[in-house]
């Protein structure tokens, strides 16, 4: 019988080995090229300042409609701000970062998120702390950040840290979704308007049969007041300590001060304020609570968008100039006239 050496065994080809090399050459390939595709076009406004989708610092984004609480962190980190603009959605459609005074910390961005909630504003303050660059705090509280509304999905704590955002950059670029968003997809919009690299969102009127339906929609049952949530805030203002902090209570307007109370939560919003103001107390801050005492009562949700109000929620950037204005943030041709 005639022995083969061991040597020759090792020498013939294994089946299948040369289609598993080819396999994953191409799909290494394809994830490279999905990669660099991303980069360059950067559907999520995350890698780069002026992807080709945007014009003159602008653009329509579905995906920072629904996933800025993976964007806008991302962004902060890239920008660096010296200042930062926090709060909801009422933040980012009132407060443009342009109106600021030209003396404080620059760049400023606009960190407002949907539906934010108090129990997030924790990471947002380790956020600025961790980027180092932030200076000057902005924070506009909202009564229904400290209800029992359903959140959404909260903002993730490791987004906080650099190897956490660092993860998020490779899910991002490696997203599922990755063909869908480079072929345009992620740039269909969910919500009129445009947003800016700067993290605010120019908004258009509303008509009539849309500031209705949003007025009818809000769940006045749910917005019970829990005042465990004021420990969150608490937690936040502690991890911003040494900071230049600016606080107030966002106005409301007058329809929806109408709904508080036809839903008999008028009482407990006023003892929200009155909670606000002593957490504030205790870290040496003023609070300028600017929720009624406010010139800007000139909208009625059945005829749609008002010079003031977007919504019975939102207010316009001319109502935010007026309260930069209260805070001695605004610039000097910042200045409404009601």
């Amino acid at each position: 019988m005639t022995t083969v050496p061991s040597s020759a065994i090792l020498d013939q080809p294994v089946p299948g080995r040369g289609f598993a090399v080819t396999f994953v050459a191409v799909v290494a390939g394809v994830l490279l090229m999905t990669a660099a595709a991303t980069l360059w076009r950067d559907p999520f406004w995350v890698f780069r300042a002026a992807p080709p989708w945007t014009r003159d610092g602008a653009g329509a984004s579905r995906l920072l409609d629904t996933q800025m609480r993976r964007i806008k962190p991302l962004q902060i980190a890239n920008l660096r701000p010296g200042t930062l603009l926090i709060g909801s959605s009422v933040i980012y459609r009132g407060l443009d970062p342009r109106d600021l005074a030209p003396g404080l910390p620059q760049p400023a961005y606009n960190a407002g998120i949907a539906s934010l909630m108090a129990q997030e504003l924790p990471v947002l303050a380790m956020l600025a702390r961790d980027v180092g660059s932030v200076r000057r705090v902005v924070i506009g509280l909202d009564y229904y950040m400290f209800t029992r509304l359903p959140p959404p999905p909260p903002l993730r704590s490791d987004l906080a840290s650099a190897f956490g955002r660092a993860e998020m950059r490779l899910k991002l670029m490696f997203n599922s979704d990755a063909p869908e968003n480079l072929r345009g997809g992620g740039q269909r919009r969910t919500e009129p308007g445009l947003w800016r690299g700067d993290g605010f969102k120019t908004t258009p009127d509303f008509d009539a049969a849309l500031t209705r339906k949003i007025a009818a929609a809000q769940d006045i049952a749910a917005m019970a007041y829990e005042p465990e949530r004021l420990a969150a805030l608490d937690t936040a203002l502690g991890a911003l300590r040494g900071l230049d902090i600016a606080l107030y209570l966002s106005p409301l307007s007058a329809a929806q001060l109408r709904l508080l109370a036809e839903g008999g939560r008028r009482p407990e919003f006023e003892r929200w304020r009155m909670d606000i103001a002593a957490v504030t107390a205790r870290y040496g801050l003023t609070l300028y609570d600017l929720a009624t005492e406010h010139p800007f009562d000139d909208f009625d949700p059945d005829k749609g968008s008002s010079r003031f109000w977007v919504d019975n929620v939102h207010f316009k950037p001319e109502v935010g100039r007026w309260v930069l204005a209260q805070l001695g943030l605004a610039s000097g041709t910042a200045a409404p006239a009601p």
